[in-house]
């Protein structure tokens, strides 16, 4: 907070700062936080809006080196009674990142297959600690020498490197001659000469795509897995597993397609909790007060002054819901199957995925794979947090993006069913 920055916290401020009012003026992006990186173009996230649609054959084959992979682990020798101990935060973020690698840049980072992460993925938070940092001279410009000095040389390093890798591969992709279907396709085939968006605006726009696509969607999964493992939500766990194991008799009906379809309440309560309480941007979007001052709320400002919704602030408001940090999927079931406590909660406060014009251009792909992940995972495997290892994702380290710990869980594979484990039919 600053003598010239407003943080809201109520559902009015999300509809007057972030959506077109009659009569008002749009309030500006705030230009300090969504400036692209020192040598990098205008891009798609701090400019504009663009609808991905995501390609599901390319999301269910990750899915399934995913879930293989796990399943391998699981019954080995050593494993198959008493399961294995595995890292789901590295996991996830293999899979989100194969999974945008493969529909952004048109090949995946090879995570899953390695089962570790590519040098690039190791780079990512220096990357955004390097850009928080170097934020802070847009709020302060007669600190600048200083804030460039407080940057570690290997946090200015390694960012380096996560671009350079980037453009690397976008280059790759956009010299390539294919008529595969990706995030880039449109881009190629309706700007063959860049006319229409210079390369080096692509370039800054997908390597800002790769970041968003696939860390927003891992964190809040990462937390939701940490709270449905956690002993005192062995209940909320039962009651989601057992709706998605009697939904599929098959692994192989789990696809794309059928979770997006499906009637799976609990599911859909689940994730909504997990981005309520697990949300991935805990400081939120942004705005500036246009020219001659407007109203937010109730309260005028005037122009010029940075304002936004804090999400972390909102979700967490007795204001809106009761029991705020408890992690309660059955907030989210219809009125007449909610428990009584939570009957006046506003669900309509918690908007993870913003609103209006710059709302999360991400969200048909975040939740095809939070749903798909999930109900793969929770019909292959009993799940457990391991003793003496418990951790909670209210206590990760917040900067722009909530930086991810380690959340270990055993995972024992689920008997008397058939998988399609390691290219054949497996009953255990």
């Amino acid at each position: 907070m600053a003598p010239d920055e407003v943080s809201f916290a109520s559902e009015e401020a999300w509809h007057d700062i972030y959506t077109w009012r009659a009569g008002h003026k749009r309030a500006i992006r705030d230009s300090a936080f969504f400036q692209p990186p020192e040598g990098q173009a205008d891009n798609l996230i701090t400019t504009s809006n663009v609808k991905f649609h995501a390609r599901a054959p390319l999301i269910e084959g990750h899915a399934d080196m995913l879930i293989n992979q796990l399943w391998q682990r699981a019954t080995s020798s050593e494993a198959l009674e008493t399961g294995v101990l595995v890292n789901v935060t590295d996991w996830i973020n293999f899979f989100t990142m194969d999974v945008i690698g493969d529909l952004a840049l048109g090949e995946a980072f090879g995570c899953l297959a390695k089962g570790e992460y590519h040098d690039w993925v190791r780079t990512l938070y220096q990357y955004l600690k390097a850009m928080t940092i170097a934020a802070a001279p847009r709020y302060w410009p007669v600190m600048q020498w200083l804030f460039e000095k407080a940057i570690p040389k290997s946090v200015k390093d390694g960012s380096k490197r996560h671009q350079q890798y980037a453009f690397d591969r976008i280059n790759r992709r956009l010299d390539s001659k294919t008529d595969r279907l990706d995030f880039m396709t449109p881009f190629m085939k309706k700007n063959p000469n860049f006319e229409n968006m210079s390369r080096d605006e692509i370039l800054s726009s997908f390597s800002f795509v790769i970041v968003g696509g696939a860390e927003t969607s891992a964190t809040t999964m990462t937390g939701i897995f940490n709270h449905l493992a956690m002993p005192q939500n062995k209940a909320i766990l039962n009651r989601l597993t057992k709706e998605i194991r009697s939904s599929y008799k098959a692994e192989d009906e789990i696809t794309v397609e059928s979770i997006t379809r499906a009637k799976l309440p609990y599911l859909d309560a689940v994730i909504q909790e997990g981005l309520r309480i697990c949300h991935p941007v805990p400081s939120g979007l942004p705005r500036m007060v246009p020219s001659g001052g407007d109203d937010y709320a109730g309260i005028w400002l005037p122009e010029g002054t940075r304002l936004g919704v804090r999400i972390f602030a909102m979700n967490r408001s007795a204001k809106y819901f009761h029991d705020p940090d408890s992690f309660v999927p059955d907030r989210w079931l219809p009125k007449e199957l909610r428990p009584s406590e939570f009957a006046n909660d506003n669900l309509s406060a918690s908007k993870p995925f913003s609103i209006g014009f710059h709302s999360c251009l991400g969200k048909p792909l975040a939740m095809v794979e939070m749903r798909l992940v999930l109900t793969r995972m929770l019909w292959a495997f009993d799940i457990a947090e391991e003793e003496g290892m418990h951790t909670h994702f209210d206590n990760f380290p917040m900067m722009m993006m909530v930086e991810k710990q380690p959340v270990m869980l055993r995972l024992r594979a689920r008997k008397g069913v058939n998988y399609k484990a390691a290219g054949g039919d497996v009953v255990l």
